[in-house]
């Protein structure tokens, strides 16, 4: 679920009107610490409000703002990574559908066998308990290769919690030396 929020928040970095901007992630920890980031960009009014347990920033400086984005570029190549790894699920879901087609043929064909009474019938069977076993072959090559892909989606969110949590104390520190410097305000 976290994974889901976050690719979803993440969504929100790619432009919305033209012309306007918004990037906007949230995040309530244990219940009580909460961080929150918005970038807005709309009609040259660009500005940044960060709040992470209750202390709140706001900055409109230029720098500033760069340093965000290049804080945040490795979400954004978490999202991208993320959105490559959902289309790798979703071929082999196709594949996974296209062989139930198969099986489902296979049956028909098992069945329509069943009822034949022609000559042939051993030597059809023998020729079908094959393709049976094709099927049951590739079916296990689908089955290796979603648990490959599961194992790269959990290794993928185990790395990027560790960088969202990089990046929020990277955060912290860009707003407190930017209000060190008068260039954010604290409210």
């Amino acid at each position: 679920m976290r994974t889901l929020i976050a690719i979803i928040t993440l969504a929100l970095v790619t432009p919305v009107i033209a012309g306007t901007r918004s990037v906007t992630r949230s995040e309530s920890v244990n219940g009580r610490e909460t961080r929150l980031l918005n970038v807005v960009e709309d009609d040259g009014d660009h500005y940044a409000t960060w709040e992470n347990n209750g202390v709140r920033y706001r900055t409109e400086d230029p720098g500033v703002l760069a340093k965000i984005e290049d804080a945040l570029r490795s979400q954004r190549e978490h999202s991208t990574k993320h959105s490559d790894l959902g289309r790798k699920h979703s071929a082999l879901g196709r594949e996974h559908s296209a062989l139930g087609r198969e099986h489902s043929k296979l049956a028909r064909e098992h069945s329509r066998l069943a009822r034949s009474s022609s000559a042939d019938v051993e030597a059809r069977q023998r020729e079908l308990e094959r393709m049976q076993r094709d099927l049951e072959i590739k079916q296990r090559d689908l089955e290796r290769r979603q648990q490959d892909l599961e194992r790269q989606q959990r290794e993928l969110e185990r790395t990027q919690q560790r960088h969202e949590h990089d990046t929020d104390a990277k955060l912290d520190e860009i707003f407190r030396r930017a209000e060190k410097e008068g260039k954010a305000r604290r409210y």
